[in-house]
């Protein structure tokens, strides 16, 4: 299946992405090894989608590529000291965030599938812009008064609100169709 090669070969980025942050901290190298996994997981959903290609395999690699990629950008941030504690701790968040879906999905194994939260495409934008703008060199500028340390641990911490939110939502809907049984 081609769309889950993209994924694999998207999962290539996670290694090369932690060694750029935590050798170099901030460049235009991790910021273009992001925005290429990031771009090349636009490309792996749409071609699954456009070949017929989804599958629960495809589902997994999927889920599992972007977890290594928030893992290798908040661990590489971490190892450069770029984060804030409160910015590394939201970006654990996010990466957590995994584990907690995937035992929903586990313990509804063939009942049904979780709804998608309509707060995911903000979550992942706003996880995808704090990370990237922790990783472009563009990192100590100010912006509109804030330094950008700042705007990016209140992106951060946003994007983990929502993913704790999002995150109840799927544990309620997990309970519920378990009371059922």
């Amino acid at each position: 299946m081609i769309s889950n090669f993209v994924t694999l070969f998207r999962m290539s980025f996670v290694i090369p992405l932690f060694l750029v942050l935590a050798t170099i901290g901030p460049s235009w190298i991790a910021l273009a090894l992001f925005l290429g996994a990031g771009a090349l997981d636009v490309v792996d959903g749409k071609l699954a989608r456009h070949l017929n290609e989804s599958s629960e395999l495809g589902a997994m690699l999927d889920l599992i590529a972007d977890r290594l990629l928030t893992l290798a950008a908040v661990a590489g941030l971490l190892a450069a000291g770029t984060l804030s504690l409160l910015a590394a701790s939201a970006g654990l968040i996010l990466v957590a965030r995994c584990l907690f879906f995937a035992a929903f999905g586990e313990a509804l194994k063939g009942r049904t599938a979780l709804i998608n939260s309509k707060m995911e495409p903000a979550k992942i934008l706003l996880s995808f812009a704090g990370l990237g703008l922790a990783m472009s060199p563009l990192y100590n500028h100010a912006f509109s008064g804030l330094q950008a340390s700042d705007l990016i641990t209140w992106i951060l911490v946003a994007a983990a609100t929502l993913t704790m939110y999002t995150l109840f939502g799927y544990a309620r809907q997990s309970v519920g169709i378990l009371s059922r049984r």
